[in-house]
């Protein structure tokens, strides 16, 4: 019974010391810092925040922060040409608080936790992210070892797999957080780089089916097709792409074959515009379909194709966006889609006849063909002559081949009579040149060319579609080619022409050299070219569903052309 009395008096009595001893501590350190509490390493307990403040201050200007990366027993320095602002005010006034936060249970808590442990305040530090990242993807390029990736080769014509060697690479996240760190502290901080294995074990059964499956293919390769867009894979590229030892599909391979194709596939979608003045559009360009490549299923789809070995074709899979304005929606003439087109090549012009073809398909570019109107190509082109801006090159007159003002713009007549083919349109009026002229056959067969020349030869044809067209060209000066495109309302038409008959063929005539006395003596110079005589002819039909809207054959006689040189004879 007495030391139940003894308690009951002991217990308060103790109470009230412990009490009063954290009664003085608190009292002893009411506008210090407490013990065991440091800023960066630095002590600061027992100072007010004024002296901590200069202790703090005067510790890194002595000891600046110099952060020392190594790797490979090298060391590198260089971290701190990157500007570090560090706030030494937060950080005591966060010192100052350790012990001073939350309610009075929880600050003796955080109390009693320091006078046994020592809190650490980490200096805050400011710092461009961008010059930081730049520095360590600068660091990883210089001082990674890439992987030797296993890879497919051809051993007798057989498939078989060589195995790879392991890479190191810098861990660059784990490095920025370790230099960020160190850069709160004073003094030098080494700091060793992180760096990741990159395995490149093989895994059987990916190898095991990559050989089977290559082996399988037998030399032939895959195509990919996306629109007007056509790649073929070799052999070599195929053995590339056989993933070793994650992926059905190799990462890295695919994605170097997707940096070759995807801007070739890919396009965005862009507004049609229509621009009218004065009767004549000034701007037009139709609706652009936008697309790009599903890259998920892309890499699916070649991976099934690759084991699968059945099918030399892949169709490439996009995610197709449209724009918002359709050329249908911004006019009433019925000009919306494309209805014809035509194309040609003239390698080897030379300069003159170049520029001709350009000029002469900028006075008929954006011309309107109004429902039931004849298109005149004469009409619609103008004056061809020197004084309306053409140049000289060689042209057709008097049965031989002259320089003359305007050569060239039969090229343009051609490319507008196959495209009024194409479109399924009445030819009111074409006629063939006289002699096969080699620039119509560089991407055509015989005898489908127009040849124009005021007032005795003219290329003429009706729109009957009902609606307006609009004939838009295109001349590539670089690779000397051109397009001719009509614009308007499909109606169902479809037109076909068929295989051009060639007969009566006849040898060019012997060549003829002319004496002249302008050029020295042993020069020549070609002013004409050979060409095989020849009858062509070819059908061309234009049907509606089952009906036949109208046939006609176009009949073209090609005369046997010499090649004639002159022969200098001036001593």
């Amino acid at each position: 019974m007495n030391r139940i009395k003894n308690l009951i008096w002991i217990i308060p009595i103790v109470i009230l010391m412990i009490g009063a001893a954290y009664t003085g501590y608190r009292l002893a350190f009411r506008n210090l810092i407490f013990p065991n509490v440091s800023i960066s390493g630095i002590d600061v307990g027992g100072m007010d925040k004024i002296t901590a403040l200069r202790l703090v201050d005067k510790y890194f200007s002595t000891n600046p922060n110099m952060v020392i990366l190594r790797i490979n027993d090298k060391e590198i320095s260089n971290l701190n040409e990157i500007h570090v602002e560090r706030d030494f005010n937060w950080a005591v006034e966060q010192a100052y608080m350790v012990g001073r936060n939350g309610n009075v249970l929880t600050q003796a808590s955080e109390q009693l936790k320091t006078m046994s442990s020592l809190r650490n305040i980490l200096v805050p530090i400011s710092y461009d992210e961008n010059d930081l990242a730049g520095f360590v993807d600068q660091l990883a390029v210089d001082n990674n070892t890439k992987p030797v990736w296993p890879k497919l080769v051809l051993d007798n014509g057989q498939a078989k797999a060589l195995p790879g060697n392991d890479g190191l690479e810098i861990n660059e996240d784990q490095l920025k957080n370790k230099i960020v760190d160190k850069w709160s502290y004073p003094d030098k901080q080494l700091i060793d780089i992180p760096r990741d294995v990159v395995s490149t074990a093989v895994n059987v059964q990916l190898v095991q089916q990559a050989v089977t499956s290559f082996n399988k293919w037998g030399g032939r390769g895959l195509t990919l097709k996306q629109g007007d867009f056509e790649t073929v894979l070799s052999q070599g590229d195929m053995l590339a792409l056989f993933g070793l030892t994650k992926d059905i599909v190799d990462k890295n391979q695919f994605g170097n074959l997707m940096a070759r194709i995807q801007q070739l596939v890919e396009t965005e979608p862009k507004d049609a515009v229509l621009l009218f003045e004065n009767g004549k559009v000034t701007n037009f360009k139709p609706e652009v379909i936008g697309k790009v490549i599903d890259v998920p299923q892309f890499n699916d789809k070649l991976g099934k194709t690759l084991l699968a070995a059945d099918n030399n074709v892949l169709e490439i899979p996009v995610i197709v966006s449209y724009p918002k304005i359709k050329t249908g929606d911004i006019n009433n003439l019925g000009i919306k889609e494309l209805i014809g087109e035509g194309k040609s090549s003239f390698s080897h012009s030379i300069p003159g006849r170049v520029f001709n073809v350009n000029l002469a398909s900028s006075r008929i570019n954006s011309t309107i063909i109004a429902p039931g109107e004849e298109f005149s190509f004469n009409k619609t082109v103008g004056d061809i002559s020197k004084d309306s801006g053409y140049q000289q090159a060689y042209i057709i007159s008097g049965g031989k081949t002259v320089l003359g003002d305007g050569g060239g713009v039969c090229q343009v007549s051609t490319t507008v009579f196959r495209a009024a083919l194409d479109a399924g349109l009445p030819i009111t009026e074409r006629k063939a040149h006289a002699y096969r002229v080699g620039y119509y056959e560089q991407d055509s067969k015989p005898g489908i060319d127009a040849t124009v020349f005021n007032p005795t030869a003219d290329l003429k044809f009706v729109n009957d579609t009902g609606n307006s067209i609009l004939v838009q060209t295109t001349v590539d000066t670089t690779n000397l080619k051109m397009k001719v495109d009509f614009y308007g309302t499909k109606d169902g038409r479809i037109s076909s022409i068929s295989e051009p008959k060639i007969s009566n063929q006849a040898p060019p005539l012997p060549t003829l050299y002319v004496d002249d006395p302008t050029l020295p003596v042993g020069q020549l110079k070609q002013t004409d070219f050979s060409a095989w005589g020849a009858n062509v002819s070819f059908n061309y039909k234009v049907t509606k569903g089952a009906d036949t809207v109208f046939e006609k054959t176009f009949y073209s006689n090609y005369q046997p052309w010499q090649a004639i040189y002159m022969r200098g004879t001036k001593v």
